[in-house]
């Protein structure tokens, strides 16, 4: 009888042990971008000065992160750098494994059309070409980018395709820009205050479609903003001030964009 039990136990513990490995190995994030000692440095005459010092940090694939702080902080400079739009003078910046800091000119041009999406505060929308035809210029800088319907559809502009920016809503030009940084199908979407040119109502479409991208669809999207409420909907919370890394707090419980007032 007991024999018999013995390898009947056994064997339970070794499936529990291997399904609780499964689960840990599903529920453990995966990095996508790490700072590492990261400066960027600006000299003036005989002096250095420092727009970015010492930044360390790291975000997982499919996070909604905030960076918040107050104007000359170094929230455009971190955007930059984690674009590849910038270059650091010290350091290492990572993204997927990959050391950003040794690329070349030509490199950091293929990371940048191949994993960046940006959206801007005034849109930058060219004026005298349709929705359709400003989300379609991604096709010059990318091969297998999305249809520039579906991707004006997944932003609820499909009946807007043929409309020229000055016949729309800011905010329906903020999704159009939007949906062109979508159609290059990035897995890194930086946001430079993308609310700042909006109403109140507005704005919180827009961030809730932003949250949606990182919920339903996986994409990590990096907002820079100088508003505080936001904080709220992040998962990751990034404060800057004088070049450097004031805080990185992660949030388990963020609220639905629609929630936000300010």
């Amino acid at each position: 009888m007991f024999g018999k039990k013995k390898p009947e136990k056994t064997n339970l513990e070794i499936i529990d042990l291997n399904e609780d490995s499964a689960l840990s190995s599903d529920k453990d994030p995966k990095v996508l971008i790490e700072f590492k000692d990261v400066c960027k440095k600006y000299s003036q005459g005989e002096h250095d000065f420092y727009a970015l010092k010492d930044a360390n940090l790291t975000i997982n694939e499919g996070e909604m992160v905030v960076i918040l702080g107050p104007s000359g902080a170094g929230k455009s400079t971190l955007l930059n750098l984690l674009g590849g739009m910038d270059s650091a003078s010290s350091g290492h910046i990572m993204f997927d494994g990959e050391d950003l800091t040794t690329y070349s000119d030509n490199q950091l041009t293929k990371y940048r059309a191949q994993n960046v999406g940006v959206v801007f505060q005034f849109y930058n929308l060219i004026p005298t070409l349709t929705a359709y035809e400003n989300v379609a210029l991604m096709k010059d800088i990318k091969d297998d980018t999305a249809d520039p319907l579906e991707a004006l559809a997944s932003v609820g502009l499909a009946d807007h395709a043929h409309q020229f920016p000055s016949q729309m809503s800011g905010g329906e030009q903020q999704r159009t820009s939007i949906a062109r940084a979508l159609a290059k199908n990035p897995r890194l979407l930086l946001c430079d205050e993308p609310t700042g040119a909006l109403d109140t109502d507005t704005g919180k479409e827009v961030l809730k479609l932003l949250q949606d991208m990182s919920r339903e669809k996986n994409r990590t999207v990096v907002m820079v903003t100088h508003n505080s409420f936001f904080a709220d909907i992040a998962d990751t919370v990034i404060r800057v001030k004088n070049g450097g890394i004031q805080s990185v707090v992660h949030n388990d419980t963020p609220k639905d964009a629609s929630e936000v007032s300010w």
